[in-house]
């Protein structure tokens, strides 16, 4: 099951219809929720480091700059 899209961020909160605890009462079964939490692994190595730095020429954009007006504040 792929709910999620390759762009979805760390924190988004994704809804599995159905796919939660069964009720103690009609055995019928709720939703689960999932928060999505990605971890980027530091580079180890000086070819690692070396892609991430061309990655970041190729697409450099800043996840966090939009992030107060997203939030409401």
């Amino acid at each position: 099951m792929n709910t999620g899209t390759p762009a979805t961020n760390s924190g988004k909160t994704l809804r599995l219809k159905e796919k939660g605890v069964p009720s103690a009462r009609n055995g019928a079964r709720g939703d689960q929720y999932v928060e999505i939490q990605v971890v980027v692994p530091q580079p180890t190595d000086e070819r690692v480091r070396n892609l991430m730095k061309g990655l970041e020429n190729i697409a450099p954009s800043d996840p966090r700059k939009d992030l107060f007006s997203k939030a409401g504040v």
